[in-house]
């Protein structure tokens, strides 16, 4: 072989290589920038609107967590009608037929369903709403409020208070959070109380009220989900005595549409009552970041219930993110950081420790009244 034919040959060679380190190079970089993230949440019925929410802060997240970072997210959504089953089937859609590599999800339900075979993905979940079961020492992280560090305080502030107490009803539907959080701060009450659960059917709620007044209580503790807690709300208004005092779970605020509906548009109807809620700062440089770029994507639109959390919760899991997924995992567990909606700090369970609030209705607008430590 002549020295012309021995060049020629290594330079082939040496431009073949370089195609290949070329693609390599190109996939290599086109995997670190895309990312197929799987999102299950409610997007119609009771909790449609808040699931929706919850989605719309992702996608505001997502555009902020591309420009700072310059990596792409593929977010594929599942409406799972806050449904175990069809939760189940969002969840084999996403992690077998799109095999997502990383998942939100957002109702209770689902995560019971899900718990077990996404033990098998490797990767850490990400859950909005609470977990009713399974808490531990996991690869799930709840970005709400659980039952630790929660019932606890609001059943002490409703103990320090001057609220009439001699005739305590607390009422729960019998989905398993509500049935949950009831539980839950009934064990942190300590004091005897008379607890109702109620049904799913909607034509039984004015009957419940009518047990529910014979009672005669002083203080009701509502543990609804939204739109049975609005109704239930209007049949025992007329069958109590003024002085009863209402206090709500969080649903007071992620079901507001239903109470107004249902009290015609007028919540000044339930002046006085309280409700339990948790809340960022909204003077925040955080927030204040994520509504300027949530107003730019939805244009005269401010952000719902919940969509700071499912902002932080995108932010969180993907500024979290290692390739090794038990990095990844132990990342979360340590991380502390600010938000959009508050501080975000996990237990050693996973979940996160919100900074709660009381807030009030007076004047037909819920105010907050007091920060609870």
């Amino acid at each position: 072989m002549n020295n012309n034919k021995k060049v020629a040959l290594l330079s082939g060679l040496i431009i073949l290589i370089i195609i290949l380190l070329i693609g390599i190079s190109w996939n290599s970089n086109n995997t670190n920038k895309t990312f197929k993230l799987g999102v299950i949440a409610p997007l119609t019925g009771d909790f449609g609107a808040v699931g929706e929410n919850v989605l719309k802060g992702i996608k505001t997240a997502e555009i902020v967590y591309e420009k700072k970072t310059g990596n792409k997210i593929d977010i594929i959504a599942e409406n799972d009608n806050a449904d175990a089953a069809t939760g189940l089937s969002a969840y084999y859609k996403l992690t077998q037929i799109d095999q997502v590599n990383g998942l939100i999800n957002t109702f209770t339900s689902t995560m019971d369903s899900i718990y077990e075979p996404s033990k098998k993905l490797g990767y850490p979940v990400m859950m909005e709403f609470l977990q009713a079961n399974n808490v531990s020492d996991d690869y799930v992280f709840q970005m709400t409020l659980g039952n630790d560090h929660v019932w606890d305080r609001y059943a002490k502030y409703i103990l320090d208070s001057k609220i009439d107490q001699s005739k305590v009803v607390v009422l729960h539907s019998i989905d398993a959070a509500q049935s949950s959080f009831a539980k839950a701060f009934n064990l942190a009450y300590g004091k005897k109380v008379t607890e109702f659960t109620i049904g799913n059917d909607k034509n039984e709620l004015r009957f419940d009220a009518t047990k529910i007044a014979g009672e005669k209580p002083t203080l009701i503790i509502l543990f609804m989900t939204p739109e049975n807690g609005a109704i239930l709300t209007k049949d025992i208004l007329p069958l109590i005595n003024a002085k009863t005092q209402l206090a709500y779970d969080i649903q007071l605020t992620t079901g507001m549409s239903y109470y107004l509906q249902q009290l015609g548009g007028d919540l000044s109807k339930i002046n006085g009552s309280i409700a339990l809620m948790f809340e960022g700062d909204q003077n925040s440089a955080e927030y204040k970041e994520f509504l300027s770029e949530y107003e730019k994507l939805y244009k005269g639109e401010k952000p719902g219930f919940l969509a700071d959390y499912g902002y932080d919760t995108f932010l969180t899991y993907m500024n979290s993110y290692d390739k090794d997924n038990a990095k990844w995992i132990n990342n979360l567990n340590n991380f502390a950081g600010k938000g959009a909606s508050g501080d975000i700090k996990f237990d050693e369970k996973g979940v996160r420790i919100s900074p709660l609030v009381i807030k009030s209705v007076t004047g037909g607008q819920l105010q907050t009244i007091s920060k609870l430590p």
